[in-house]
């Protein structure tokens, strides 16, 4: 009995001791919004202001500095943000965003503290909250919700890249009343429409150190399991330096600064932002990188917001498909910017468009001919007899951080092991396409990795 009871404490202190050693590599973990924030993959984010109801086609530099004329203009009669989600849902987001306000500063609820809001135009007898109906029905479709907060601009105040304009008392003390208005929208943002996946800020948010609002205590104070991005007090995202929708490879998750690219500019501009697309495998903090394109941005436009006429430049099935590749398929989360129209709704071609890339993606990466998960250095899967492939997904379980340093994957053929690719960074998902091969079984070798590698996932498939 005593020797039964010796084997058992020698196991248990050895599993101690492993667990120790697992969890003694001195990683960046991610918070459970930020695993939530990659689990999701592609996420929407939907602009909306009052100059879509303009017939112009968007000014940005003009929009920042002019106040609109006559926000009545804003009257989106048919209005439908069930239709918006659904579409959005139909694509694969799993989170969707909604600027609640833009360069305009016109407030997309009902707002105690911005005048400039829908309490003040004619449409649902200044009743209406697009911001409550967002929220309720990304909720009804499973979609999480996400609130895009910009005030970095506001033509209404005249604030421009944070500032208000003057000087002496007159600016200081107009600086301290937009301040306090922020605060004030954060405040009723965050506070009322339940927990959210991410708040977004514009172009950043000045913190006080900068003499801008305090915004981060009172994000901290309603959204403790949300994605906050971002000021240089913190960042739990980055931009992925581009608008293109992708990132090269490889691109990981973690990031040598606190925050992503509101100071260190030296370091962050160089050699075309290639710190933010590529990450830092050495970082200290977990920032994954986001991958962002508008839904309407192929061929010469790049249109965040609806326009007249600009159904040609919706990006065409191919072209999303290899977005995904280069996004999600290089450890990044991939966001489209969507453009419900003057009526209130996404338009027919843009619904469709996103039909078809959600069921594009689902066709390709529902069936793999075969899977496995493990843990340790190789990890083999046996395919049901010789199978043809060409496509791969490997997935680290980054709950434990990004381990892996450099692998290689093979796969068995008739003629012995053939190198099907060999990479550096796997983090929350890698994807790779690669010609027609027939094999009988694969193997994941890791040759360098920081602890013991915790592969999540080995899938396998055939696309044809």
């Amino acid at each position: 009995m005593r020797k039964k009871l010796q084997l058992l404490l020698l196991l248990i202190l050895a599993f101690q001791g492993y667990a120790i050693a697992q969890n003694d590599v001195n990683l960046p973990i991610p918070t459970e919004a930020q695993l939530t924030w990659q689990n999701a993959e592609l996420v929407a984010v939907f602009h909306y202001d009052l100059h879509v109801f303009d017939g112009e086609k968007y000014n940005q530099h003009k929009n920042r500095i002019t106040p609109v004329e006559d926000i009545n203009i804003f009257n989106p009669q048919n209005l439908d943000t069930d239709q918006w989600v659904k579409a959005a849902k139909d694509a694969g987001c799993k989170i969707a965003i909604l600027t609640a306000t833009h360069e305009t500063g016109f407030a997309l609820y009902q707002s105690d503290v911005n005048p400039y809001c829908l309490k003040a135009v004619k449409w649902r007898d200044g009743k209406g909250d697009i911001v409550k109906d967002f929220v309720e029905s990304c909720r009804k479709y499973g979609v999480k919700p996400g609130i895009y907060i910009g005030i970095r601009w506001n033509s209404f105040y005249g604030v421009y890249d944070f500032m208000v304009n003057g000087e002496g008392k007159f600016a200081e003390n107009r600086q301290k009343y937009y301040n306090k208005v922020c605060e004030g929208m954060v405040d009723e943002l965050m506070s009322r429409y339940g927990d959210l996946a991410i708040v977004w800020f514009d172009g950043g948010a000045h913190g006080p150190e900068k003499g801008g609002p305090d915004v981060l205590g009172i994000f901290e104070k309603y959204q403790s399991n949300c994605i906050f991005y971002h000021n240089t007090q913190r960042a739990d995202i980055r931009w992925g330096g581009s608008e293109s929708g992708t990132v090269p490879y490889p691109s990981w998750g973690t990031y040598p600064f606190p925050y992503s690219h509101a100071t260190n500019q030296e370091v962050v501009l160089k050699n075309n932002f290639q710190l933010l697309k590529e990450g830092d495998p050495d970082g200290k903090y977990y920032m994954p990188a986001m991958s962002d394109a508008p839904l309407r941005g192929y061929n010469g436009r790049h249109e965040w917001f609806w326009e007249p006429g600009d159904e040609a430049h919706i990006y065409p099935l191919e072209k999303l498909v290899n977005m995904y590749y280069n996004s999600v398929g290089h450890n990044t989360s991939l966001i489209l910017g969507l453009t419900p129209d003057p009526n209130g709704l996404m338009p027919d071609p843009d619904v469709k468009r996103l039909k078809e890339f959600g069921d594009e993606i689902r066709r390709r990466f529902s069936n793999p001919v075969a899977e496995t998960s493990g843990s340790g250095e190789k990890i083999s899967l046996k395919l049901p007899g010789k199978q043809k492939i060409n496509e791969v997904v490997l997935m680290e379980d980054i709950s434990h951080g990004e381990r892996v340093r450099k692998f290689v994957l093979e796969g068995k053929t008739s003629n012995g092991w053939h190198t099907i690719v060999e990479g550096s960074c796997i983090g929350h998902k890698f994807i790779h396409r690669f010609d027609d091969l027939e094999v009988s079984s694969v193997r994941l070798t890791v040759s360098e990795s920081k602890g013991e590698p915790q592969i999540l996932n080995v899938q396998v498939f055939n696309v044809n």
